[in-house]
């Protein structure tokens, strides 16, 4: 991971048993759905609902740090501080900071990189959910008679809201309510403008370990972001960051272009390889072969290409998750290192439309479960490697006082108490009507006939990320510098993290360069020997041959914008595949179409 640690630092505020009991996460009684934030902001249908989320964030905010039901306890879970959530440990494995972190092992509850990566994320959406719907309740019951009981309605309606950053409406731009640092509510106490609790959550403690002089946010206004090996060192009484600039202030402009550049050269084109495979241990995560088998992979991307046929336009959920973690920080944003991400409240926004997706994609291969498998990186409560499926306890979850979640008991949302529009809508049906939908929902562009692919494979433990790989298509000149609005520019591969722990782990992604073949015009159709030979010589015209060598060009940038050769990253192949859309559903892509276009070996 090359971040920074210290195996004391946290001891003066370790965690233990909440004082009120064991924190168990129970089902809602009810089935409500969680709503997309597009139509829940600014929807008067949903004021209420909106009113009460916005204090229930504020008042898990405002408990103490050490409460186990605060924002901070809960946020921690996921990695730093690398402690006990709730008393839960695995006893004779304890982690320690040190030894374990530098054997590669992850010091957080999360499981990354392995089959258990969406259902681990059920349980821990459905914890901040089910708090901030008790603080709802009691807010409900503070409002003046005449309102009262609409509140309490929505208190029992109030699900978390999900953002689809790959919905079309994100190419105009991020959401209002993550940006705007105050916004106004209806109280009980009447129309109020406060604080914005989706904006930031302020550290009650220091976190992460301090940098050196320069790179901390009390060092102001001489701030720089901090190197990409390092996590950016948030003290108490600072808020979690996105894009910040010198001042430690969020460039907003940034965060807005670089989330909307990447609808449809990166989220779209994510979901749409997505939801065309139904085999859960490729669709889960990124640690994965081409033929099936795991891989040592730590926060990788996905399967080396050993298979030509059926494994060039696929992507992971993990994969696609990755990206828009890196994106929505940028350098020194929190979002974007895999130890701080979930304290910043868009985590869990992210996160609803994580399980959003897994939700759809369980709908569209229901008869698709997890697997038996390994954790390759390991968690707070595994040791690296072991064995996992799903009958796991996802820890530190607790289900009753004694017993933790598994994924088993997680498999059907709406046991959970809540469901999202798109399952409703296509509840009893076959399912491949839901699948030709997510398809055409996420199709990037829809009048192309066939599609085409770069795979690229690098070692992930050639360079500590995280970092982009970017595509560029016949630019020659491309660098770091490169202005992302070329029209040159198809895509990238994100790589959230890499640990130098970890030998022979590997990273394979995949960019969708059809549109920017299109834009180039470079020709996209099998050369005919009759009509693209030269007469003459009888050689080939240049137009009629698509080179990988000459038309593809990969940049490697580091999360700070500093540009690195490929080889350096650990890049070790390009490859271009095309696949041709099915004739029957055009929005499918027929595996058995596929053609292989050639290679670049760094």
């Amino acid at each position: 991971m090359g971040l920074s640690h210290s195996s004391s630092y946290h001891t003066s505020h370790v965690r233990s048993v909440s004082a009120f009991g064991p924190v168990i996460v129970e089902p809602f009684p009810e089935i409500y759905p969680r709503l997309d934030i597009w139509d829940f902001y600014g929807n008067e249908k949903y004021e209420p609902q909106l009113d009460l989320l916005v204090q229930s964030y504020q008042a898990i905010y405002d408990r103490p740090y050490y409460d186990m039901r605060s924002f901070y306890q809960v946020a921690g879970i996921h990695g730093q501080p690398f402690e006990p959530y709730d008393g839960v440990t695995d006893g004779a494995h304890e982690y320690k900071n040190e030894t374990d972190w530098a054997k590669g092992r992850f010091g957080g509850y999360c499981h990354h990189g392995s089959v258990l990566f969406p259902s681990w994320h059920r349980p821990y959406m459905l914890l901040i959910e089910s708090l901030l719907a008790n603080e709802a309740k009691q807010i409900a019951l503070q409002y003046p008679d005449n309102e009262k009981e609409k509140y309490i309605e929505a208190s029992k309606q109030l699900r978390h809201p999900y953002w689809d950053w790959a919905d079309d409406k994100t190419m105009k731009g991020v959401p209002e309510v993550f940006l705007t640092p105050e916004i106004e509510i209806n109280t009980p106490k009447g129309k109020k403008k406060v604080k914005n609790p989706f904006k930031s959550f302020t550290l009650p403690v220091d976190l992460s370990f301090p940098l050196e002089k320069g790179k901390n946010p009390n060092d102001k206004p001489n701030y720089t972001p901090p190197n990409v090996t390092t996590n950016p060192f948030t003290p108490a009484g600072y808020p979690t960051a996105r894009h910040p600039n010198a001042n430690y202030e969020d460039q907003n402009n940034l965060l807005i272009n670089n989330v909307s550049m990447y609808v449809s050269t990166v989220f779209k084109p994510g979901w749409y390889q997505m939801f065309h495979f139904g085999n859960f241990l490729r669709f889960s995560h990124h640690g994965v072969r081409s033929d099936g088998s795991l891989m040592p992979n730590f926060f990788g991307s996905h399967p080396p290409p050993t298979i030509v046929n059926g494994s060039g336009h696929f992507a992971s959920l993990e994969t696609t998750h990755d990206a828009f973690h890196l994106i929505f920080g940028g350098p020194g944003g929190h979002m974007g290192y895999v130890d701080l991400a979930s304290f910043d409240p868009m985590f869990f926004f992210h996160h609803s439309n994580m399980d959003r997706l897994f939700a759809l994609w369980q709908g569209a291969f229901p008869d698709s479960w997890i697997p038996q498998s390994n954790n390759p990186n390991g968690t707070y409560t595994e040791l690296l490697d072991e064995s996992i499926d799903e009958h796991t306890d996802l820890t530190p979850f607790r289900k009753t006082k004694t017993e933790f979640w598994k994924s088993s008991e997680v498999r059907d949302v709406e046991k959970l108490g809540y469901t999202y529009l798109e399952l409703e809508r296509f509840k009893g049906q076959d399912p491949k009507k839901l699948q030709a939908y997510l398809l055409e929902l996420y199709k990037p562009d829809p009048h192309y006939g066939e599609r085409f692919f770069v795979k690229v494979t690098l070692e992930s433990n050639k360079l500590i990320g995280p970092y982009f790989v970017r595509v560029f298509v016949d630019c020659a000149t491309a660098d770091a510098q490169t202005p992302l609005t070329s029209p040159h520019f198809a895509g990238l591969v994100a790589m959230w993290s890499g640990n130098k722990a970890h030998n022979n782990s590997f990273v394979v992604g995949t960019v969708d360069i059809t549109a920017a073949m299109e834009r180039l015009e470079i020709r996209m159709q099998t050369y005919d020997i009759i009509h693209d030979a030269n007469a003459t010589t009888g050689l080939l015209r240049p137009t009629a041959i698509f080179d990988v060598k000459r038309d593809i060009h990969i940049v490697t940038v580091k999360l700070n914008g500093e540009g690195i050769s490929p080889k350096e990253a650990g890049v070790i192949n390009v490859e271009v595949y095309s696949f041709k859309h099915d004739k029957v559903d055009p929005n499918f892509l027929a595996e058995d179409t596929g053609r292989y276009h050639g290679t670049t070996t760094f």
